[in-house]
Order: C-alpha cells, then sequence, then structure tokens
C-alpha cells in the first residue's frame, strides 16, 4: 500500500503540467519486478523523478487486475463524478470504467480506473507504436516502440495466476 502512495507522487502515469516542457525526456519506467516479495508492478509514462508524468498502470503480481491512472484530465470535469477512460493502439480500443479523483497541483482531476490484465489492450501496446488515451476532452499519446519488452514484462507478471 505504501508503495502505491509512493508512486502517485512519483508517476503522477499518465502528470502533464508544462505540456510542452521536456516531451522528449519522457520514458517508460517498469518497476516492482527485481523485488522478490514486491506488492505491486508498475508500468508509468513521465520524465524520471520529476513530476511530469501522463500516468501508470499498476497491478499486484499475479493478480489479474490492472489499476489505471491519468495524471490530468480536462477543466471540464469535476473531482468525485464517474468517468471512462478509452484507451487506443491503432484500431484496438479498450473502454475503461473508472472516477475522476482530485489532483491539486494540476488543477484538474486525476482518472483511476480498472481493468482486467487479460484485456486485448495490452498486448495491442506491447505491439503498437502509439497509445492514446481520452477522457472527457482531454486527449494524450504516449509512444510505445521503446516499451515492447516493458509491456511484455509487466503484463506477464500481472496476469492471473
Amino acid at each position: 500500500m505504501k508503495r502505491t502512495f509512493a508512486l502517485a507522487g512519483v508517476l503522477s502515469f499518465l502528470g502533464l503540467t508544462g505540456l510542452c516542457a521536456q516531451t522528449d525526456q519522457r520514458v517508460w519506467t517498469l518497476g516492482g519486478l527485481e523485488e522478490k516479495d514486491a506488492d505491486s508492478i508498475y508500468l508509468g509514462y513521465g520524465v524520471p523523478e520529476t513530476d511530469d508524468s501522463l500516468g501508470s498502470f499498476t497491478c499486484a503480481p499475479g493478480s489479474g487486475l490492472v489499476k489505471i491512472w491519468v495524471a490530468e484530465t480536462s477543466d471540464k470535469l469535476k473531482a468525485g463524478d464517474k468517468a471512462t477512460a478509452i484507451l487506443s493502439v491503432g484500431e484496438k480500443t479498450a473502454k475503461v470504467a473508472g472516477k475522476l479523483v482530485p489532483n491539486e497541483e494540476a488543477g484538474v482531476p486525476s482518472f483511476e480506473g480498472r481493468l482486467p490484465a487479460k484485456d486485448p489492450i495490452f498486448a495491442a501496446m506491447a505491439g503498437g507504436e502509439t497509445l492514446d488515451i481520452a477522457v472527457g476532452g482531454a486527449k494524450r499519446t504516449a509512444p510505445l516502440a521503446a516499451a515492447t519488452e516493458k509491456f511484455k514484462k509487466f503484463a506477464a507478471a500481472c496476469a492471473k495466476r
């Protein structure tokens, strides 16, 4: 549980404060696999050791369930409301039901939702070029090409055992 809260601060998955700020420095970071008794595996996209993050995927190893967190949505949305995130890789799309949570640093709510680890969107991420995320009127994009192996390892670690 402590790790999850720490991740939120570090990976703020998908914070875009200063959207133009150093987008080329964002990378996919995979963590938790190296720890024998890790309670959480995570994969996030952002600038390491900063609050600049698009969002993250987390799971308990072998749980079969992935938590999806998008750092910033839209100023037209309100924390506490239900929302749907649409993840797209090429023609493959997944709709993720969730809720909007406060993000005081960004001034707009973040999105939290869950999706089964076996959802086809994760296989698409492992082989796709770009991940598009839409929540309300907000749209975010992250390149996938350099993260193929990280997505494969993440999916394998999260798969239901």
